[in-house]
Order: structure tokens, then C-alpha cells, then sequence
């Protein structure tokens, strides 16, 4: 069996060393460019990593992919469906660091730290009242690991938890209430931070619009840490000019480096970040693990971790 690896950010040699291992006399492959990951793609059975789709057309040999990444958005195109692999994702892997993340945002947009940030490089004390969080209303948007994770902190903060999922689990002990996704726009009116985190397919494409954003508190602010296209970001810039919610927190954005010229740069209460949440010191090391792990089940005939649902875009729970 051939396996062929290749992600942008690489792993450590550590790493490489645990997938070796778990290969056992498997032929292990790291093409350094994309000419040689297409061919060693043609007679490979197992891809990890992550990629741009193209890649892929020649691989006919191929029987599973696992991905570095929880959103598969880029990678699971019609094409690659119909070459049907069994795919599996590394969603719940990067939970802490995303979190964190969306937690930073969540923090800096309510306690006004951008203005604050810009009062400091003028040398002025410029004081004023932010946001409080204890008391007020989390609005959860996807309870998957990074959902139920940040909804955990919303409580340790003293914050009432709502939140909606199309496959409505069973509500964890953090949730106060969980709703069908149905019901986003009651989520959107009563929340006070509403925090994207479902994943992103054809049906949650512009999920967050004109008609959400103008059920949102004036005094409500929205984080997203999930994809770009999500949020229709015409109108949340204009909700946000208008002054029609208190701010905005982004980690993602519909096109991926923001031009120079897009307008979300000077959009005011805007805080952005470069789509670095998912990413950590260890990032290497999880994903690595998970994949031998994963691997091992492949090579015995056992059923995969975090097997996506083809369909939907991600894995479903029970399922």
C-alpha cells in the first residue's frame, strides 16, 4: 500500500517518524511540489494532508483521504465525491486553539480593545464603559466540539447559552436551550454574541444576511470562526457602518488573503484576524496521531474516526 502525505504548514520530523512507524511496510511518500504529488497520487491508496482538489483526477487508485483540516469546503468537490474514497476529517481536532480564538475576538469586540489599541499609539486616555458579558445571552451557532467548547466558557462567564444545530444533539449540561437551525433568527434576536461555528456547505452559504443582522440587538455582537461565506459580509459591513450592532470579530472571510482594497478593512467595530485559529504549536502533533490512529483502523478493516458524511460536508454525529 502506498500512502502519499502533503500539507502546507509540514510536520515535524518527530512526526514523521510516528507515521513511518505506523506504516509499517508501507511505502510512505512526501512529494515536495505539485508535479510530484500528482504523480504519486496515480497508484496511491491513502492521501493525508491537504490540498487543492485538482490533484486528485488522476489518482484512480485512491481509497481514503484523510484531511489536516475540519472544513472541507475546497477539498470535497463533486469530483472527488464521485471517486468514491472514504474521507475523513480532523474535526474536534483544533477545538482548544479555535476556541481561543473565538474567545479573543469575542473579548476584544465587547471590551472595545481595537479602540482602546488605537488610543494607545495616540497617546490618549480615552475611558469608557465596554461591553459586559456576565448575565447576558451566548448564542451558539453549530454545537460541534468548537460550539460545545466555547458555550462551556460562555457559562464559566456567567452567560446564558442558546444555540441551534441542524442535528440537534442531546443538549449538554452548558446549553441552556438548543433549537433547530430553524430557529436562527429567534437565536439571532435574543443573543448578545452570536459565534459562528458550523460548517460550511451549500446550505449554510450566506446563513448570517441582511434579514439576521437586523434581528440583532443594537447592542450585539457576532463572531465568526468558522468559514468566510457564511456571513453575507455586504451586509455586515453596512450593519456595521450604520451602527445597527455594537461590533464584529472575524477569523475567516469569503476570499481568502482579503484584498488590500476589500472594504471589510476600514469597516468600523471590526476586528479581523488572518484565519489563524485553528492553529498552534500543537497542531502537528494531534492531527499526526490521529491520523496513525485512523490508520491503524484502516489496515485492520475497523471503522474510520471522524468519517464525513459526503453529502452534508462533515461528520454526523450517530451517523
Amino acid at each position: 500500500m502506498k500512502i502519499v502525505i502533503s500539507d502546507m504548514l509540514g510536520f515535524e520530523e518527530e512526526h514523521d517518524n510516528w507515521i513511518l512507524e505506523a506504516a509499517g511496510d508501507d511505502t510512505v511518500v512526501c512529494p515536495q511540489n505539485d508535479e510530484e504529488l500528482v504523480a504519486e497520487l496515480a497508484d496511491a491508496e491513502v492521501f493525508f494532508g491537504y490540498h487543492s482538489p485538482e490533484v486528485f483526477a488522476a489518482a484512480k487508485n485512491l481509497k481514503w483521504m484523510q484531511t489536516t483540516s475540519a472544513g472541507l469546503d475546497m477539498m470535497l468537490t463533486p469530483e472527488v465525491r464521485a471517486m468514491g474514497l472514504q474521507v475523513t476529517n480532523a474535526s474536534g481536532l483544533h477545538a482548544a486553539p479555535v476556541v481561543e480564538t473565538a474567545w479573543a475576538l469575542t473579548l476584544a469586540v465587547s471590551r472595545y480593545l481595537k479602540h482602546f489599541g488605537e488610543c494607545q499609539q495616540k497617546h490618549v486616555w480615552d475611558q469608557f464603559t465596554p461591553f459586559d458579558l456576565n448575565g447576558r445571552t451566548a448564542g451558539v451557532v453549530g454545537l460541534g466540539g468548537i460550539g460545545r467548547r466555547y458555550a462551556r466558557i460562555a457559562a464559566a462567564f456567567g452567560m446564558r447559552v442558546i444555540a441551534v444545530d441542524k442535528h440537534a444533539p442531546e443538549k449538554p449540561d452548558e446549553v441552556d436551550e438548543l433549537w433547530p437551525l430553524d430557529r436562527l433568527n429567534d437565536l439571532c434576536g435574543e443573543a448578545d454574541v452570536v459565534m459562528i461555528a458550523c460548517p460550511a456547505t451549500s446550505e449554510t452559504q450566506g446563513l448570517i444576511g441582511a434579514e439576521q443582522l437586523a434581528r440583532m440587538k443594537p447592542t450585539g455582537i457576532i463572531v465568526n470562526i468558522a468559514r468566510g461565506g457564511i456571513i453575507d459580509e455586504p451586509a455586515l459591513i453596512e450593519c456595521l457602518t450604520e451602527g445597527r450592532i455594537a461590533g464584529a470579530g472575524l477569523d475567516v472571510t469569503k476570499i481568502e488573503p482579503l484584498p488590500e482594497d476589500d472594504p471589510l478593512w476600514d469597516t468600523p467595530r471590526l476586528v479581523i484576524t488572518p484565519h489563524i485559529a485553528g492553529w498552534s504549536n500543537d497542531r502537528s502533533r494531534s492531527v499526526v496521531q490521529f491520523f496513525c490512529e485512523n490508520l491503524r483502523r484502516y489496515k485492520a478493516g475497523e471503522p474510520l474516526q471522524n468519517l464525513v458524511d459526503q453529502q452534508q460536508g462533515y461528520p454526523v454525529p450517530g451517523a
